[in-house]
């Protein structure tokens, strides 16, 4: 065998090795908690080995009036929502795209929501509308009639969701420009029809696409629908399946059946997103750069900045501010004067409470291993994709894309399915592996998508000349394009380190005795009535969330102007 040929079946060796791994480890993270949630739908006894009582258990729970109406709830919910995200988003980045440069201000505050945890979110609307609440002890009313409501519901989560459209539609309209605005308005069109049908036309697909991810992140947030439902007397899906893994007695293939249903209801707002986006979608004929200058007037200019400065102070500043306020009170019912705001509850935060360091090094921990394992996963995964093409690179990019469209709660539930049975000689359920494992199924997408997008951009010229100077894989992955992925494999990194660190439904399922999270300490001192202290918890995860985005963006966009 002559040296060529030897090095040329090692390398297809080692491929081949590369490939399996990465292809089972997407089986075993992704793929086989969702059939564990088919089959025991299916089969109701599957816990023990046995196929008896196919699909008996379909129908009671199908029929079910409780079942449909948490449904019609859920769907309802996050259509409202999307809807709502939407009218905010949309007209916030109109404002912003005119803007210019001045409007750099609103990328930044319209980023924050993004780092408050949903549940913390709702906690402080509470702490903000409920009777004595902060809005009533300073101007004398209450929102607790709009705050308990479907209603209230609605508008907590778009203020907490809707920056998923706005940083959308604002990359998307900057992309666009303002040239066939401008040549609509030559020829006379007025300000609505230019907005309705020229607009908003080029920037459809940008804003289909985001209501996908309102969309599901709305039907599988349990925290929200959790607080704010349970006061209103609303059921959901999620809490429905959270109720029969909490409640004795424990209802395993009830839960299996409710998460099918989970979904189906994303898999066909997916396949709805598809076929909008086929319809909605368009094409410019050459990327416009953006202007730096705004194109509006003095009064036109102050309006909009008042205008995004309102949305500012509801979405981003009164949470932060009911949040800061609810830490530092000393006691909920002493009321917001001087005397009873104090920094106490951070010191003991650090000081008296043990579990709440054990809690922030848990989160740490397991969101850098999280971050380690997924952007791992995604480097093999995009040379698959991208520059290893074979017949089976399309199945694992569906695999590693898949849980964009399965919730949360779903994943929880089918790794308790899969890893809670006796049969197994060793199970990562009720240890930090079953969690790993929760965080890197949700998490893998982001590091895949991000990682697969740059390879396809780098020109094929370096690979093959580190070919045919006799380069193997592995050093065509670490020496040639590594470097130049290391940009965004860092930023995907921290991204997911920043949502990992603040997880709240699949660690409240799976969290093992002994351990606790930032999230569920959070979650657990709200339950407890340890407001104030929960707040603080709710502040340090914030800052360590946004501080890690911010460091991987600025390591992109470092590597981005070196030119690598």
């Amino acid at each position: 065998m002559t040296p060529a040929s030897a090095h040329k079946t090692t390398g297809g060796a080692i491929r081949a090795s590369l490939f399996l791994a990465t292809m089972g480890l997407a089986f075993i993270i992704v793929a086989l908690p969702i059939l564990a949630i088919i089959l025991f739908a299916i089969f109701p006894k599957l816990n023990a080995l046995s196929f008896v009582g196919a699909f008996s258990n379909l129908a009671p729970h199908l029929d079910d009036p409780r079942l449909v109406q948490a449904v019609f709830n859920s769907v309802s919910l996050a259509l409202c929502v999307c809807a709502l995200s939407t009218l905010l988003a949309v007209s916030a980045a109109l404002l912003r795209v005119r803007l210019g440069r001045r409007g750099a201000v609103w990328d930044v505050l319209f980023l924050v929501p993004f780092l408050i945890p949903p549940f913390t979110g709702a906690f402080a609307w509470i702490q903000l509308g409920q009777r004595n609440g902060f809005v009533e002890q300073i101007l004398g009313f209450n929102l607790s009639a709009v705050l308990y409501s479907f209603f209230g519901i609605v508008m907590v989560m778009a203020l907490n969701l809707f920056p998923i459209v706005y940083f959308t539609t604002s990359s998307a309209l900057q992309i666009v420009g303002q040239r066939y605005d401008d040549v609509a308005r030559v020829f006379g069109a007025n300000p609505l029809r230019r907005l309705f049908r020229i607009v908003l036309p080029l920037v459809g697909a940008a804003i289909v696409s985001s209501n996908l991810l309102v969309f599901i992140m709305t039907v599988e947030e349990f925290g929200t629908a959790e607080i704010l439902g349970r006061r209103v007397g609303i059921d959901f899906v999620v809490t429905y399946i959270h109720e029969k893994l909490s409640d004795w007695p424990i209802d395993l293939p009830g839960a299996s059946v409710l998460s099918l249903i989970l979904i189906a209801i994303a898999l066909c707002a997916y396949y709805l997103h598809l076929r909008l986006t086929q319809r909605v979608a368009t094409s410019v004929d050459e990327v416009q750069n953006p202007s730096h200058r705004s194109q509006l007037g003095t009064l036109g200019t102050v309006a909009s900045h008042i205008a995004l400065g309102i949305l500012a102070f509801v979405a981003v500043a009164l949470p932060l501010l009911s949040i800061l306020l609810s830490a530092m009170m000393e006691r909920m019912s002493g009321g917001l004067v001087r005397s009873n705001l104090s920094f106490k509850a951070f010191i003991e935060l650090f000081t008296t409470h043990e579990e709440a360091l054990g809690a922030i090094g848990t989160s740490l921990h397991l969101a850098s291993i999280t971050a380690l394992v997924t952007v791992s996963i995604g480097i093999l995964a995009a040379f698959f994709i991208v520059r290893w093409r074979t017949v089976l690179s399309g199945p694992l990019d569906f695999l590693l894309t898949l849980p964009n469209a399965i919730p949360a709660m779903t994943v929880a539930v089918g790794l308790i399915l899969v890893w809670n049975q006796a049969f197994w000689p060793w199970t990562p359920y009720n240890t930090w592996w079953v969690m790993l494992l929760a965080y890197t199924c949700i998490m893998l997408p982001y590091p895949v998508r991000m990682i697969t997008s740059t390879l396809r951009q780098l020109p094929m010229s370096m690979q093959d000349a580190a070919v045919v100077y006799g380069a193997s894989d592995l050093g065509v992955i670490l020496r040639v394009n590594g470097p130049a992925l290391l940009g965004v494999s860092v930023a995907s990194g921290f991204i997911v380190f920043s949502i990992a660190s603040r997880e709240l439904v699949t660690s409240l399922l799976l969290t093992p005795p002994g351990f606790e999270t930032v999230s569920t300490f959070v979650f657990h001192q709200f339950d407890q009535g340890s407001v104030n202290t929960a707040m603080a918890m709710s502040i340090v995860s914030v800052a360590i969330s946004g501080s890690f985005i911010a460091l991987g963006h600025a390591l992109n966009r470092f590597r981005s102007e070196k030119g690598q």
